[in-house]
């Protein structure tokens, strides 16, 4: 509700704290305002009970206008975890005025889809289909080849009528990005479908030629880009103050205490509860340091704070940067969803590739007491087609930190290395990045949950995107373990290796992973069966 006040407020700066409070709350509970992109929809009819006719105006003036950029879904500003703003569109695609009026075709839809809806149940897999399949061709009695934009539209109208069948949530209730993505998603690819091979429908851009780019480049200045830097799913991304009483002078000061008494204690001093001061509230100049531009080294990050480098203070930044206790959440989570993935995959063996079977049989053979969790992220591994060394490497249990740099081929991105004859069976672990081992291994890190902690805590603490070799499997941890849920995704690459022939190619990108939200939605239609 706050994003949406902030919209009428950019509008009707003036408005009293009262009327703005029951205009949102009205807009909220009757007319069905779930996120500011929905204000488009609103008409004066909404507000004239509340507002004046010049106020209603001035508002409805405003939607229309130019988006205000603090609220564009490409925002820098940092936004709540598990936010529910829309997904991302292109701001220059068309929308046409059939959309306004559009209605899902409901009375075509199959019996069995009504009473699952009614009963504010989710709809078997085939009734949804048809759904996507007559609703489509009702959308294209308007136009052949709608634009993603009118998806978008239509995707609300199906998720905002029938909220409990169709809305992306997770076990615990919450929405994932903006709840749509999964009926938007089949809804344009059906689309794309029934338009393979015809070119009259497609819809054309006027091709550039040379001479427009070049031109064009006379007036567009050379943007320098971060490659490192975004606030995806962070709450404390850059604190605009210091803490009261703090000055950049003092903390500074702070800073040098610390690595004197680092340079004197190494890692032990990260015991002390002086440090442990010292790094809560340094936290506004340690976001400084790592979100500079252009980004830093990650090790020289770690000789200027180098507390951040050890496993306690990395999860306690995570914490105060996303507002999410990733241990704690994951010490509860992680095995017991570990299990049923596990037996989610068992109950339908014949159904997946020989790469999910052996390591569901290896999983069996070792079967041993907490190990459930590790098991079932080689089985997503496995099962999004990803190689375990792309989130672990194997070494001897022997294996000292300066083995593994001097014998492994150690990536720039983060690994956790598994020290024991297999990863199933090690029972310590190093994390390795940019080439470095950056925490070595320690009795009390020897469980998985603190090595899956620490791992993800890297690409948010130090504003990593996921390596295109386990994007999938990494946003399915945030999403359905870390539950961390923004409407956009942390792999923006362009390119990867394809599987096939082993040669660089074209990444067709998404603003969330359809593979991971199909995934989600079926491991909860299975379990919503079987219950």
């Amino acid at each position: 509700m706050d994003s949406i006040k902030k919209a009428i407020q950019t509008a009707l700066p003036q408005l009293d704290e009262v009327k703005l409070e029951t205009l949102v709350n009205e807009l909220v509970t009757k007319v069905g305002v779930e996120v500011p992109d929905d204000l488009q929809f609103i008409q004066e009819d909404d507000m004239k009970h509340l507002l004046t006719p010049i106020q209603c105006r001035k508002i409805l003036h405003s939607l229309k206008g130019p988006a205000d950029p603090q609220l564009s879904p490409s925002s820098p500003e940092p936004r709540p975890v598990g936010s529910s703003s829309t997904c991302p569109i292109s701001p220059t695609s068309p929308i046409s005025a059939w959309v306004d009026s559009f209605e899902v075709p409901w009375n075509k839809v199959r019996p069995t889809l009504r009473r699952a809806v009614d009963a504010g149940e989710r709809p078997a897999v085939e009734d949804r289909r048809h759904l996507i399949r007559v609703t489509v061709d009702a959308m294209r009695e308007h136009s052949l080849n709608p634009t993603r934009r009118e998806c978008v539209v239509v995707a609300k109208a199906i998720t905002q009528k029938y909220p409990n069948s169709f809305l992306d949530k997770n076990e615990e209730g919450e929405l994932i990005g903006c709840g749509y993505f999964s009926v938007l998603n089949q809804l344009k690819t059906r689309v794309e479908y029934l338009n393979r091979g015809n070119t009259l429908s497609r819809l054309r851009k006027t091709k550039r030629t040379q001479r427009d780019d070049k031109d064009g480049d006379d007036d567009q200045p050379t943007v320098a880009t971060c490659l490192r830097v975004d606030s995806y799913g962070c709450v404390r991304w850059q604190p605009e103050n210091y803490p009261d009483g703090e000055t950049s002078a003092s903390l500074e000061e702070k800073k040098l205490e610390m690595l004197d008494i680092f340079s004197q204690e190494g890692l032990k001093g990260s015991e002390r509860g002086r440090v442990e001061d010292l790094m809560a509230i340094t936290y506004a100049k340690q976001r400084e340091c790592i979100n500079a531009n252009p980004p830093p080294n990650i090790l020289n990050v770690g000789k200027e704070w180098p507390f951040l480098f050890s496993h306690k203070f990395l999860l306690s930044h995570f914490t105060t940067l996303t507002n999410v206790d990733i241990y704690t959440r994951l010490n509860e989570d992680l095995e017991k969803k570990g299990k049923r993935l596990l037996d989610f995959f068992r109950s339908q063996i014949t159904r997946w590739g020989k790469e999910v079977r052996a390591v569901l049989k290896e999983a069996r053979k070792e079967d041993q007491e907490g190990t459930d969790g590790l098991s079932a992220m080689l089985v997503m591994l496995a099962h999004f087609k990803e190689q375990e060394d792309s989130l672990f490497l194997l070494a001897d249990v022997t294996t000292t930190p300066a083995d593994a740099e001097a014998q492994l081929s150690l990536p720039i991105t983060p690994r956790i290395i598994m020290l024991g004859e297999t990863i199933l069976t090690a029972k310590k672990w190093m994390l390795s990045i940019e080439g470095r081992v950056i925490i070595p291994p320690a009795a009390h890190l020897a469980d998985f949950t603190t090595a899956l902690a620490t791992l993800f805590a890297c690409y948010y603490v130090f504003n990593l995107e996921y390596q295109v070799e386990a994007c999938t499997t990494l946003e399915f941890i945030q999403r359905f373990l870390v539950r961390i849920n923004p409407d956009s995704t942390k792999c923006s690459a362009k390119e990867q290796m394809s599987r096939k022939t082993g040669r660089v190619v074209k990444r067709k990108t998404s603003y969330m992973n359809p593979h991971v939200i199909s995934f989600i939605r079926g491991f909860m239609e299975f379990n919503w069966l079987t219950d």
